[in-house]
Order: structure tokens, then sequence, then C-alpha cells
């Protein structure tokens, strides 16, 4: 008998956010904080992020899938007494059954967790302090803020570079449960973290460090009682070598194929990086550093301070390329359909920030609450929401796109503008309406794009997002309008893992006589846009995408009841003043 523990420390990448649902005096949402006002990641959030990637990566290892992944059909097969009996997978062995039955043993009853998750206190690092951050929905039609659909709102934060230390205690595990616990740490150890609030939205990236595996002898009498006084009996166990490598190599060796995978278990990812450079100022603003300063308008920090490194949130640029990408979804299909019955059928791309039914490109939550009546807690599917809501997620799904907050360099120049506003009458200065700014010049952001399972039409979506984005189309921030903001990608690599050839989402001819390396249980193929042969081979990659989004988006249509009833285009007046085939003849003289 011994007490083992696993230690290691949890550094964040980007800002976090721990929920508790309660607004404070200067914001809709506090951080969580323990009875001594100390900011937590409370264990249940460490440890519900850690099995929903164990129970992704089980049935790779060889364990049945777990019921969390089966669907409402699948679970409707099974009879009254099956339902009741635990699920049996390694998953619910090593984190508690989901569905706990009556009985007197394990095997009939199933049990608590094998995992004791504690909470993780953290250490702020010098010169940075909590914040809060604001965020606002923008209309699609306007560009300006959806003020109709109330999506103004701001959060506590903490920044990046602030650690957590992690501490999981064992309890009667077996080979089993080790290994596939070894294999999730390997995925958070390779920076494949994200943990709390808004992490689709740029927060809760996270980085494992350190990782170890503590033990402590119990068998003897003095062992035991040494153990029963120690506050921390962690800190005087015995560290197990290597454990980590040790049990990741055992795993790459226990791999199984995924002919028939349940929607939700690891096949593979796409890592996208990217230098985003802005020709000209660039702004996002801080508001709570605003009030503090002598500026009506100061940029977004990592921390207050001259030193600090300017920050492109995440929910910024991820908003920008959502509202892209349903453009062009959009635009493909205006061109593609006769009139507005067929466009409301086929639109591909609603209005995530519309809430309401009757308005234009209702969001697909809309429609399923108030116009096909589905309850809020009932499960639905891909084929019951539109494109984007499948890529970019809705409030009946989570998103498996996820885009980080980016970072400058510190040395970035700041200036200081001023604005005035003209009256209209005179040809003056409007009285009341002078403000000033310091707007960040010519700043460069490191980005980081991740979507898990990855689809090839979804690539492709997100290629020709990219590739606008590259070409200088789109602006992002403050004053768009005024001049800021025009940005453009200047070098761009793309990490796709994969756990076993048929995972590729290409020809497998093209990794199938190769040796990846490997980042946890995946191996990854990198390419990078500064070598022009990888930059080749990427092209012809990216143009396979690019023809899957157009058969899907083209083949896309809404089920009847969840069709839009209007939109933006398609109206009364629109094609009398500018009608569909006008249109196509500019397009082709």
């Amino acid at each position: 008998m011994s007490y083992r523990a696993v230690l290691g420390r949890l550094v964040s990448r980007t800002a976090v956010h721990i929920g508790t649902s309660v607004p404070g005096d200067v914001t809709d949402s506090i951080f969580r904080r323990d009875v001594e006002g100390n900011f937590v990641l409370p264990g249940t959030a460490i440890g519900g992020v850690l099995r929903s990637v164990a129970t992704r990566l089980a049935p790779r290892l060889g364990s049945p899938v777990c019921r969390a992944l089966w669907s409402t059909e699948e679970m409707g097969e099974l009879s009254t007494i099956q339902r009741n009996q635990p699920c049996g997978c390694w998953v619910c062995h090593l984190f508690g059954d989901i569905q706990p039955g009556e009985g007197g043993s394990e095997k009939s009853g199933g049990r608590a967790s094998r995992l004791i998750v504690a909470h993780a206190r953290a250490c702020s690092p010098d010169g940075k302090i909590p914040r809060v951050r604001d965020g606002v929905g923008i209309d699609r039609s306007t560009g300006a803020s959806a003020r109709a659909g109330s999506v103004k709102f701001d959060l506590e934060i903490l920044p990046n570079g602030t650690e957590f230390a992690l501490r999981l205690e064992l309890e009667d595990t077996n080979a089993n449960d080790e290994m596939l616990l070894v294999a999730a740490l390997a995925e958070w150890q390779a920076g494949r973290a994200w943990i709390g609030g808004r992490t689709a939205r740029g927060l809760g990236a996270f980085d494992l460090c350190d990782v170890r595996l503590m033990e402590r002898e119990l068998s003897s009498t003095d062992g035991l009682m040494r153990f029963l006084k120690a506050e921390a009996p962690w800190e005087n166990a015995t560290e197990i070598p290597d454990w980590l490598p040790f049990g990741l190599n055992k795993a790459r060796r226990q791999l199984q194929g995924c002919t028939a995978c349940h929607e939700g278990v690891a096949r593979s990812f796409a890592t996208v990086r990217f230098d985003l450079k802005i020709d000209g100022p660039f702004l996002i603003n801080d508001t709570m550093a605003a009030v503090q300063s002598d500026f009506d308008h100061v940029p977004l920090l990592d921390k207050i301070s001259t030193d600090g490194k300017p920050v492109l949130p995440g929910a910024s640029l991820r908003g920008v390329l959502r509202s892209h990408a349903e453009r062009i979804a959009r635009t493909l299909i205006t061109l593609n359909v006769g009139d507005r019955a067929v466009f409301l059928a086929k639109c591909p791309a609603c209005n995530p920030v519309e809430s309401r039914e009757t308005a234009a490109l209702a969001n697909c939550d809309t429609l399923l609450r108030k116009v096909a009546k589905i309850p809020d807690e009932q499960e639905i599917t891909d084929q019951q929401l539109c494109l984007a809501c499948r890529l970019f997620g809705s409030t009946r799904r989570g998103s498996r796109f996820i885009v980080e907050d980016a970072e400058a360099d510190a040395e970035t120049l700041r200036k200081v503008l001023d604005f005035l506003a003209i009256d209209r009458f005179t040809g003056g200065g409007k009285k009341g309406a002078k403000f000033d700014a310091i707007a960040l010049w010519q700043p460069t952001f490191h980005a980081r794009l991740h979507l898990e399972n990855p689809a090839a039409w979804e690539l492709g979506w997100l290629t020709l997002v990219l590739r606008d984005l590259a070409d200088g189309m789109l602006t992002i921030g403050l004053g768009g309008a005024k001049g800021f903001g025009r940005a453009k990608v200047a070098s761009l690599s793309l990490d796709h893992g994969f756990i076993r050839d048929e995972d590729f989402v290409g020809p497998i001819q093209m990794v199938a006589k190769h040796t990846e390396p490997m980042s946890g249980l995946y191996r990854v193929r990198s390419w990078d846009t500064s070598d022009a042969d990888q930059w080749a081979e990427l092209s012809v990659l990216a143009q396979s995408w690019v023809d899957k989004f157009h058969k899907v988006v083209n083949a896309f249509e809404r089920k009847p009841k969840l069709q839009l009833q209007e939109d933006s285009y398609f109206s009364d007046h629109l094609p009398t003043l500018y009608g569909k085939e006008d249109y196509r003849c500019l397009l082709n003289p």
C-alpha cells in the first residue's frame, strides 16, 4: 500500500477566467476565490477538463467508448437493466462512473473517482494584477455593436503567466488507469490545455510543466504514522523517475485504429500559428486602464505598466474570422440560388448575435427554441445547426475551434492621437466631441489557432478566411473605418496532428512513407510558408480542402422547421434596386 500523488505547474499562456455566475461591484463575473480570498482553479474545473481529454483519447488506447459520447439514440437502445449498470470504460474506472447504479459492489453499482483533484491556488506574477476585460458582440449587417442582442459584457481575469500548483492523488489505480492519465497529461504538457471560461475565445490556455509522480510507502507502521502526521505528505515523498515519458511510450505502442469512431473520439488536430502585422495604428481599448489614466482610450496590455505587452484578445480576432467566414459562405450561396425562398432554406451561416426569430439571419439557438420548439435541455446534432455554428460553436454546442489571445512585443511603439468631431452645420469642431487615445503603431501580434478533429471542409473554409486576412482585406479592433487595424499575415505555419495514417485529413500518400515527430499520442506533420517546398505541398493540400468546402456549402440545406424567416439581401426592396442578374453582369461583363 502506498500514497501516490502527481505534482506539476500549470502556467497560463493567456489570460484566465473561472467564473462564479455572481456579479461583482465592477464586473459581470468575478473570478473564483477560496474562503481566504485567494484566486483558485477549482478541482472540478481541472478534473472536468482532464476527464474530457481522457474520454476522447481512451478508445484509441483500447478502452470501450464512454457513454458520455453516446448519442440519445444509442442510449435508447439499452434496456433498463443495462442503463442502470456502470459504463465499464477506462474513463469511468479512473474518474468515477457517470451513471452509478444501485448495488453493493463496484461491478453492479460502480464507485467514486480513483483520482482526487485538489484546488490549484494562483501565484500572481510580479507586476500583474487581476483585470476586468470588456467584450461586445458585433452586428453582421451594420458592423456596429449588436445592441438588440444585448451582448455587452465584462469579466474578471488573471493575466497570462499566472502559475497554479497542480496536485492529483491516485487511489487504488491499475495499469490502464495510469496509462490513460499519462496520455491526458501529455496533451497538457504539449500545450493543448484550455481550462475555465471562454476558452474558445482566447482565455484559459495553459502549459503543464515539471510533472512528477511522488510516492510514499504506507505498508510499515512508522511510514503510515509519518504520513498521517504530515500536513503536506507529497512534499517528503520519493519521486518515481521518468514516470511520464515511460508511460507515454507504453501508450504509443498500444494505439488502436478508429474505423468506426464516435464523433468525439480523438483523431486529429490542426494548429495554425502566424504573425499578424498591423499597417498603421491599432487600438483595442482597455476601459479599466483608461479610467486610471488621463486618456480616453488606451491599448489593452498584459499588465498595467510601461513594459506591458500589447494583447489582441482572442475574442476580437475570432469575431473577425467568424464574421468573414459567414460572409464568404453566404456570398457563395447567394450566387447560386435564384430567389429569397431558396436562400432562406439554404443559408449556411446565421447571425450569432441576432436573437429575434423574425429578424434577418436569426441565430440557430433562436430558431431551435422559438420556431422548432426544441427545449434547451434537449440534445441536438450538427444537422440541426448551420455550418457556421458547427465550426465556430453556438449556445447549444461548444466550439472545437480555439483562437487564443495574441501578444505583441513589449517594445511596440505607442503614439498619442487627438480626435475631434466636425459640426455638420458650421464645419468647425463640435463642442464636447474632443477625445484622445494612445494607439499602438504597426504592432505585430503572434497568433495561435487550434481546431480539434477538423473536417476537410472546415479547413477549407478557414483557408479562405486566412487567405483574405493575408491579403489585407480585414480590419481588426477599434476605428476600422478611420484607417485603424489594417492587418496582414506576415508568416504562417501549420501543425497537423493525427494518431494513425487514416486520421490524416488529406491523401494518405502524403504521410504513409514518412516518420513524423510525436506530440503526445499524435504524429505531427508541419508546414511553414517560409519554406518553398513546404509551401507548394501545403497549397495543393489546402486546395483540396477548399474544394471540399465548396461541395459542402452548395449541398447544405436547413431542416424545414429551422429555415430562416428573413435575411438582409433578398428583402422586398433591394432586388428592385440592385437585382441579382445585374450583379452577375457586373461579375461577368
